[in-house]
This record gives structure tokens, sequence and C-alpha cells, in this order.
């Protein structure tokens, strides 16, 4: 068949399709013309693509072709998984141990704590999660797909649990010790160094961020794994499928949209690493070139079409979810949008000052928080890295301990960017490091007109500052004295956290006679 003829079939049955769909469950006719065009023209242009991509394989051949999975019970082999990533697994239950006990702690079935801790939407989440009824709350645009992700997961653990609130602590403290244990694999895959994966995945872990939202239930930790699955992907991708990046790329994207930016960016440098070699001949630059090209639109094309042909699946099934390319569902998150440009000059230099400070410091180390309570209205305390008044940005600050802490790390950054660049320099190649970099790039400036506290979205690069330091401090990664110090400098972080957390609970026991 001619291109120009296939082209024209799935158009048409694209079409067909979308109109169908939505008079069916949109109720098209009634919606304004905006509204229409874009729900078809959306539809249209995702199912075309699908259909195109798969005419070949489906209509041609008659037969889908996918990758084999193969589900057997080898004991063997699980025995074998079991031995080899048994220090990770460890690592991971101790961290899972340890979420659970601050979660138990800071997530309240009977009380609305939405916004106190760090901007946390803990409560509603924790029923968007399980709840029975937990569906009828309001799905967000940015967040495509969501119900379709936890709710099976919630239902599946409320059959083994008393109560649905122990459900969602449960899911979100298990994901938090499951990007612990993915921190290991790929520092291990990386260096081949057991205990210098153990160091970094445990950095990973006891990171603010990490600490905090592995405990304290939000959509940040689930957005944290889907991004570390999708690079522990690339970093074992041998062959041109595309069945794995774009599974984890679809999970990212319905968790949280502009997640999907993050693996575009990871995807796109691995491919263009095809053909910066410097010793390439130039024809067969070219060649990779436009291989890698079309490898990385395939990728954007598919993840983007599924990804917006479930979300309309998922609108159809949960009438509580907005739709992310409608205005009218998107027009809700103005409320979280600041005008930077528009700012008066010391609040724009505040801001960036503070998105700095939470991109490469709170991240990692905690600092003291504020504390609000009547002063803006509140009945139960609200905890917040910085305060605004009037002239005015303050930051929360270290002391003692935390000053040790800040000036270690600030030590470990700096050195991870010079081995970085020196290596750029040197070999003018790049590596996954560079896919890391311009993630927090991405994040930093997303975050400079989104959002109220930028805390709040620290597990979406918290992965990447973390990985990008590993990697690159490669060439101390076996050295001992430094695998000596970093486990010191850990012990110590373990210490500051906790006293973080101590700090909230103290401060909100006044308030409740027992946790939740």
């Amino acid at each position: 068949m001619n291109l120009p003829f296939r082209l024209f079939l799935t158009t048409l049955l694209a079409l067909m399709s979308s109109f169908a769909f939505n008079l069916l469950f949109f109720h098209l006719a009634d919606r304004p013309l905006l509204d229409q065009i874009i729900l078809v023209t959306i539809l249209t242009a995702a199912l075309g693509y699908l259909i195109f991509s798969l005419w070949e394989t489906i209509i041609e051949s008659g037969r889908l072709q996918v990758p084999a999975i193969k589900f057997r019970f080898n004991t063997a082999a699980i025995s074998s998984f079991l031995r080899e990533h048994a220090p990770g697994i460890v690592l991971a239950l101790l961290f899972f141990a340890t979420y659970t006990l601050i979660g138990l702690r800071l997530n309240f079935a009977d009380s609305d704590t939405t916004d106190n801790f760090l901007d946390a939407d803990n409560f509603p989440w924790m029923h968007r999660i399980s709840a029975p009824n937990g569906y009828q709350l309001d799905m967000r645009a940015p967040h495509p797909f969501a119900y379709f992700i936890f709710r099976p997961l919630g239902w599946l653990l409320n059959l083994f649990t008393p109560n649905t609130t122990l459900s969602a602590i449960l899911l979100n403290t298990f994901v938090g010790a499951l990007c612990v244990f993915m921190a290991w694999v790929f520092i291990k895959r990386q260096f081949k160094d057991p205990i210098y994966a153990l160091l970094i995945a445990s950095l990973l872990g006891l990171s603010t961020s990490h600490f905090f939202f592995g405990s304290v239930i939000e959509t940040y930790i689930f957005s944290a794994a889907a991004m570390i699955g999708f690079v522990l992907v690339l970093q074992k991708r041998t062959d041109d499928s595309m069945f794995a990046p774009v599974t984890m790329s679809v999970i990212t994207f319905g968790i949280t949209i502009t997640n999907f930016a993050q693996n575009f960016i990871g995807f796109f440098v691995t491919q263009t690493l095809k053909f910066l070699h410097p010793k390439r001949d130039p024809d067969e630059v070219q060649k990779t070139f436009k291989a890698s090209f079309a490898e990385i639109f395939r990728f954007t094309a598919l993840t983007l079409s599924i990804g917006i042909v479930i979300s309309l699946v998922h609108a159809a099934w949960y009438p509580s979810s907005k739709l992310f390319f409608l205005p009218s569902d998107a027009l809700i998150e103005e409320d979280f949008s600041l005008s930077f440009s528009q700012q008066p000059q010391w609040k724009a230099v505040g801001r960036l000052i503070l998105l700095v400070r939470t991109i490469l410091l709170y991240t990692v180390i905690a600092p003291k928080p504020f504390v609000f309570g009547k002063e803006v209205g509140a009945t139960l305390p609200y905890f917040n890295f910085f305060k605004v008044t009037p002239e005015l940005y303050s930051y929360s600050s270290y002391n003692g301990l935390g000053n040790i802490l800040i000036t270690v790390w600030a030590v470990l950054l700096f050195a991870s960017g010079v081995f970085f660049l020196w290596n750029l320099i040197r070999t003018r190649k790049a590596d996954l490091s560079l896919a890391f970099a311009l993630s927090l790039l991405f994040n930093f400036v997303l975050h400079i007109s989104y959002g109220f506290e930028p805390f709040l979205y620290s597990p979406d690069w918290a992965y990447a500052l973390i990985f990008f330091v590993a990697l690159g401090l490669a060439p101390l990664a076996k050295n001992r004295f430094f695998q000596a110090g970093m486990l010191v400098f850990l012990i110590l972080l373990a210490y500051n956290q906790i006293q973080f957390i101590q700090f909230m609970l103290a401060t909100i026991a006044p308030f409740y006679i027992q946790g939740g």
C-alpha cells in the first residue's frame, strides 16, 4: 500500500474513532467550540500516529509483535537475584521501616493537613490512593492518569491492611524504599563497587527530599521512582526496542506530565552521544544523526500519543479528572503560577535565591523550617523553608552540625562539577551526567514561576542531583579513604534529618494526642 493512501486511511480511521469516543464519553455537542476542536484534533493526532506506526505490524503482517515477556517461576534465578542484590535489598528494607515509622506519625487519617507539611497534599492523596470514594476528588490536569496508577495498588493493599490510611502509607513508604534500591542498582552497575553503591543509595534515601516524601504521602516519590526506573532502562538498553523506555515514560507522564521532559532529556542525550564521538567519520556521523533523530522522534511521539489516549480514557472513567490539553481544565494551574517578570526586584531575586538554595542545599540537608500559626490564620502549624515579609525574603538556615554538613556537601558538589567539566573538555564525550545536569536546569527554569514552596517538588530532581554527584566523583569512587569519609558524612546526615523530623513532631504534638 502506497504511503499517501495509508496516511489517508489512518487519518480517516483515527478521525472517526475520535468523533465516536468524544460524542459518547465527553458529550461533544454540549461543549464550547474550542473544546470540541481540541478534543477531536488531539485524539485524532494521537490515534492517527499509533495506527500509522502499527499498520505494517498489525494490518499487513496480521499480528502484533511485542517483546516476549516470560513469566516462569525459577527458584534458581530468584535465589541468584536475591544473593546478587542482597545489600541493596537490606538497605531498602531499613529505609522502608524508617519511612513507615515516620509516615505513621505524620499522615493523619482524620485531620486535614493539606499544605501544613512543606506544602504537601498528603491528606487528599491518601484518599485518592486507597479510600473507597477517593476517586471522586478532583484530579488536576498535571496528573493525566494518576488514578489508573494509584487506585489499583491502593485497592490491592486494602485486601491485606486493616484500614485505607495504612494502605496509602505503606504504598508511599514502599516506593520510597524502592527508589533507594534502584539507586543502589544504578550505581552498582555503573561502578561495579557495592560499597560505593550503598553509600550513594543511602545518600539518596537520607536526602531531605526522600527522607520526607518517602514518609509523607504525595505524588512526587512515585514520580522519582518512575524517573529512576527510566534511568535504569537507559543504562541497560542495548537494542533499538522502544518497549521499555516508552513504558517507563508513559508511567512518568501519567503521574506528573512535566516530568516527561526529564525522560526526553535523558533519551535525547543518550541518543546524541552516538554521533558526538570526535573520531567518527563525517559520513558516519550524518547517518547516525539521522537514525538518532528518528529514534528520538519515535520515542517522543509514541509516549505522547499513548499518554493522550490513556488520559482521555482515564477522564471518561473518572469524571473528576481534568484534561491537561483543555484550557478550561488547565486554568486552575494559574493559582500555582508566579508572574516572575512582573514581580518587584527584591521578590524576583529572593525567588531565585530560594530556588538555588532549595535545589542544591535543602534537597539533601534539612535546615530548620519556619513555623507559621495564628499569624497566617492557621489552627495547625504550617512548615516552610522560607518566609516573605515586606521587602524581605528570609530562608531557612543551618547551625552547628548543619553548617558542617553544608560545607562538606558544597565541597562534594564543587568537586563533582569540576570533574564533570574536566572530563567533558578532556575527552569531548558526555555521559548521563549531562542529562542529570540538564534535568536540574529544566527544574530550575520550571519552578522559577511555578509552585509556592519549591521543596515540594524536590523528588523531581533529587535523583538527578545525587546521581550527578555520584558520576562526577567517579575518580574517587573506589578510594577507601573517600568511602570512609562518606560513611561519616552519612551518619551525621542521618542524625540531622532525624532532628528535623523530631522538630516537626514536637511542634505538632500539642495539637494531637496521638498520631494517625
